[in-house]
C-alpha cells in the first residue's frame, strides 16, 4: 500500500504513478484517517509514503498517522518513502522512521514544481511542465528500486542540522490568523472541502477559520477557481499552482 499526503497534487501524482508502475494502490492519508485509521488493501508486503517535506520535516498529519498503532502494527516488510520537494527534502525521512519506529528501506526525494505561495512565487505552467517531465524518469527509476526492494538512504549531519533548525517553527507556521477571502469569493466551498483539517467553514457564504493552526498544504488559496484566498499581504500578487490546471493544459484539456 502506498499511502501519500497531497494539497496540490504533487505528493498524490508521484504516488498514483508509482502504485501503477509497482502494480500496488494508493490512498490519499487525509481520506482515511481522522484519528482512527479506516483500512484499504493494499500489497501486504509493501508499505510506502509519499508527502511533502514540510520545514525540513513531516506534515503534521502525515506524522500523526504514521505514529498510530494500527499503521505501525501493519507495516510491510519493505518501507519506502517519497518525499515530494521543491529543493530540500532534509532529514524528513528521520522524521518518518521515528514516528514508525523502524528504519524505512528506501528514502529517496523527488523535485517537484514550487508551490507554496505563502512563501515565494509558485512554478508557472512552463517550469513546472518541465520538472515534472524530469519528475516522470525520476519515478520511474524509483519504481523499479521499489520492485526490486532496493535500499537506499543518505541523511548527513548537514540534512539534520536543517531539520533541526526549521522543523520546530513548522508549529508557528501552521497558524491560520492570515487567511482570508476577498469579495470575489463565490462562495463554492471548494475550500472547505479540500481542507483536510477541516478548519474552514462557510459563514454567510464565505470560508472562515475554525481552527488556530492547520496543515499549511495551501489546498485552499492554490485551488480557489476566483484566485480569492489570500495568506497575508504577499500572495495577492502571487500565481497560483494545483498540478492538475498543468496537465490538463498540457493535455489539451483532457487531464493526464
Amino acid at each position: 500500500m502506498i499511502y501519500y499526503f497531497s494539497g496540490t497534487g504533487n505528493s498524490k501524482y508521484a504516488a498514483q504513478k508509482l502504485a501503477a508502475l509497482t502494480d500496488d494502490k494508493s490512498v490519499n492519508i487525509a481520506s482515511i484517517f481522522d484519528g482512527s485509521v479506516k483500512p484499504v488493501a493494499g500489497k501486504a508486503d509493501v508499505t510506502g509514503f509519499v508527502f511533502p517535506v514540510y520545514y525540513g520535516g513531516l506534515p503534521e498529519i502525515v506524522k500523526r498517522f504514521a505514529s498510530h498503532p494500527e499503521i505501525k502494527s501493519h507495516l510491510g516488510s519493505y518501507v519506502f518513502c517519497v518525499i515530494t520537494c521543491g529543493a530540500e527534502a532534509a532529514a524528513a525521512d528521520v522524521k518518518l522512521s521515528k514516528a514508525l519506529e523502524r528504519e524505512v528501506d528506501l528514502s529517496v526525494s523527488l523535485k517537484m514544481p514550487d508551490n507554496y505561495v505563502v512563501a515565494y512565487e509558485p512554478s508557472d505552467n512552463d517550469e513546472a511542465l518541465k520538472i515534472l517531465k524530469a519528475a516522470d524518469a525520476r519515478i520511474n527509476k524509483i519504481a523499479q528500486a521499489v520492485n526490486n526492494r532496493g535500499t537506499y538512504s543518505k541523511t548527513t549531519a548537514k540534512k539534520r542540522l536543517l531539520t533541526g533548525v526549521m522543523y520546530p517553527v513548522y508549529g508557528i507556521g501552521r497558524t491560520t490568523l492570515f487567511f482570508r477571502a476577498e469579495d470575489s469569493c463565490t462562495g463554492c466551498g471548494l475550500c472547505v472541502r479540500n481542507c483536510p483539517d477541516k478548519a474552514i467553514v462557510l459563514k454567510n457564504g464565505k470560508p472562515k477559520w475554525a481552527e488556530k493552526r492547520c496543515q499549511h498544504c495551501t489546498a485552499c488559496i492554490n485551488r480557489c477557481p476566483a484566485e480569492a484566498i489570500q495568506f497575508g499581504p504577499f500572495t495577492k500578487n502571487r500565481g497560483r499552482y494545483y498540478i492538475m490546471n498543468i496537465t490538463k493544459s498540457s493535455n489539451g484539456g483532457t487531464g493526464k
